[in-house]
């Protein structure tokens, strides 16, 4: 499935009303509901609501090890979360609702936290069992959000195929929401009965036929969404606030395994040496700089500066070794929105709004990957106001049959991307896995 990132927009905030009636979603908003195991009240808490016997102890604890300001009082319930009933614990309720109303780090955790858990796993279904409509993503991300996924017993209960098995995509998206709308309707437990707002809704957009998703603004429970504007985002680094003993997942500490660098001096030092052969040594010290503020503790290996100054036609990612100490460079595109007036394969427009096409400078952290439809795709996390956007703008590093040898024979230049830093298919086993797990790269572009 391929939705833009205004489609994308849409399907979070409609979501985000359902769950908290917020298009941008209450970060820090607690209810509590009587739908837990065997019915036990539970808290349910976020921007798109998580709860206390599902993935609360997985947002909690991510947001303990980015270094919170409430990490250090959060850290101890991450073992109690699902364990031990703390749905009348006010103290650890008060913490909650203090991290989601002041504290950046935990709004942009939870915006990692809800795409990793529920939206990309609602993405991996679509694509997996063939759906490509924006409203049929809309329907089965509500359904991973509200139900923990595409539930089997529902689905026993009407014939229609799903697009991948030979049957018709707007024939299964509209019995499964009938389906559902009648389950909650008539639920056994009465407080999850009013939820059917969400069905009700769905099926209107559903008879209407906007399966792009492109009559606007849509009304979730009466309130109205559009794709205009992006939510703020934290203008913070995505992990912040290191500390000397700091134990922070992601960030690439030396390995007890990694081998000493081959060469001379320390990694920096072979950074530094490298990055100016390359003629990046700006770039490099750009990333040490960020490194030795941020943190500290983290000395990767693997090191990538993206050269903007660079025609698309020629290799401009370096990728740094500074074990190995050795350099290499590879081919990468730049977002179509970032083509110059000229479009002559230079990227010289930047921005950080959500449908801009535009690629984004900035610092990166790589982070963890998928299997999507580019293959292995690597998350990338902005870390600076330049790019603090580019987890919603769901700005990734993956292959591309555009990023090739052979379109510049043909064309001149390489093909463009959406934003994302794209590269050729042949390269995507040596650049992610090099990356992955905390590198920092840098989209750079000399002033």
């Amino acid at each position: 499935m391929d939705i833009s990132a205004k489609q994308r927009l849409v399907c979070e905030r409609v979501v985000n009303v359902f769950e908290t009636g917020s298009v941008k979603g209450k970060y820090g908003a607690i209810s509590v509901y009587n739908d837990g195991p065997h019915r036990v009240r539970q808290i349910t808490y976020g921007r798109s609501q998580t709860t206390e016997y599902g993935n609360l102890a997985r947002l909690v604890d991510m947001y303990v090890k980015a270094g919170g300001t409430h990490a250090a009082e959060l850290a101890p319930y991450v073992q109690l979360i699902g364990a031990t009933p703390l749905v009348d614990n006010d103290a650890f309720k008060a913490l909650l609702r203090r991290a989601g109303e002041s504290d950046p780090v935990m709004w942009a955790t939870q915006d990692r936290f809800f795409d990793l858990a529920y939206f990309q796993p609602a993405l991996k279904w679509a694509t997996d069992n063939g759906f490509v409509l924006p409203l049929s993503m809309l329907v089965i991300y509500d359904s991973f959000i509200h139900s923990g996924g595409i539930l089997p017993f529902l689905r026993s209960r009407f014939a229609e195929l799903t697009p991948k098995k030979g049957g018709d995509e707007k024939a299964w998206i509209r019995a499964y929401v009938e389906v559902r709308d009648r389950w909650l309707t008539t639920h056994s437990n009465p407080d999850l009965r009013p939820s059917a707002y969400r069905t009700r809704d769905l099926l209107r957009e559903i008879k209407g036929g906007n399966w792009d998703l492109a009559h606007l603004p849509i009304l979730a429970n009466g309130v109205r969404v559009d794709d205009q504007g992006a939510p703020e985002v934290p203008r913070t680094p995505a992990i912040p606030k290191p500390v000397a003993d700091a134990v922070v997942p992601f960030l690439g500490e030396v390995e007890d395994a990694d081998p000493p660098p081959v060469t001379g001096g320390s990694r920096a030092d072979i950074l530094r040496r490298l990055a100016a052969n390359a003629g990046v040594e700006a770039a490099a010290a750009r990333l040490l700089a960020y490194r030795d503020k941020y943190r500290p503790t983290s000395n990767p290996r693997y090191w990538a500066v993206v050269n903007f100054d660079l025609h698309s036609a020629r290799p401009r990612l370096f990728l740094f070794d500074c074990v190995a100490g050795t350099a290499s460079a590879h081919l990468c595109a730049h977002g179509r929105g970032s083509e110059g007036p000229a479009d002559d394969g230079y990227a010289e427009v930047f921005s950080n709004e959500d449908g801009s096409n535009c690629s984004s400078l900035g610092i990166y952290h790589c982070d963890v990957t998928y299997v999507g439809e580019h293959g292995k795709t690597l998350y990338l996390d902005g870390l600076e106001a330049t790019n603090s956007n580019a987890r919603r703008r769901h700005i990734v590093m993956h292959g591309a049959d555009y990023v090739a040898p052979e379109v510049i024979k043909s064309t001149g230049r390489i093909g463009r991307s959406l934003g994302c830093p794209a590269i050729e298919m042949g390269d995507v086993q040596k650049l992610i896995p090099a990356l992955q797990g905390g590198s920092l790269l840098i989209i750079w572009k000399s002033a």
